[in-house]
């Protein structure tokens, strides 16, 4: 069957996907106009079209780097304004302090509680965005071997020389 311009560059991007013949069949089914493939022709397109097919994929590759929550200016505006509904939420909604009550046999009691969770919440938005803008990096703690060289074994050690130094100098 010959393919359409469309239907040719529907399938040219199912190929660059990394798709199967069946898989591209159920797309192409849903097409509009609707078109079937036999595994020649996507080898054949596969072979032919090698550096479409690459170019395809660096586009797209490229779109999905450049674009939407790929950037850093998208995610520091969406949690900026998540940090903002929060602190609305917390300072102007008076949500700092929360009213519970505790009810213990026929009493009720009312009490404030400080609402935590909230508060962690906002601090946890506020370093996400420092971390995407570099403001704060994260500490890391490696323990185990890197190589050959096992850390406990070293730190144990370390120790050793510590205290046979400390014996020498009494």
């Amino acid at each position: 069957m010959r393919l359409k311009k469309a239907q040719r560059e529907a399938l040219l991007a199912w190929i660059a996907e990394g798709l199967e013949t069946d898989e591209i069949n159920q797309r192409a089914a849903k097409h509009k106009p609707k078109f079937r493939v036999t595994r020649q022709q996507v080898d054949h397109y596969r072979k032919t079209r090698r550096q479409n097919i690459q170019d395809i994929k660096q586009t797209g590759e490229l779109t999905a780097l450049s674009s939407g929550l790929a950037k850093v200016e998208e995610r520091v505006k969406l949690l900026q304004d998540l940090a903002e509904l929060l602190r609305v939420d917390l300072f102007q909604a008076n949500k700092l302090w929360l009213d519970q009550q505790k009810s213990v046999g026929m009493n009720t009691f009312s009490y404030q509680e400080f609402n935590a969770s909230e508060v962690a919440q906002l601090r946890a938005v506020l370093d996400d965005i420092a971390q995407e803008l570099g403001e704060r990096g994260k500490t890391l703690e490696h323990k185990g071997q890197i190589g050959l060289f096992d850390i406990e074994q070293w730190k144990e050690d370390r120790k050793k020389r510590l205290a046979a130094i400390e014996a020498t100098e009494e």
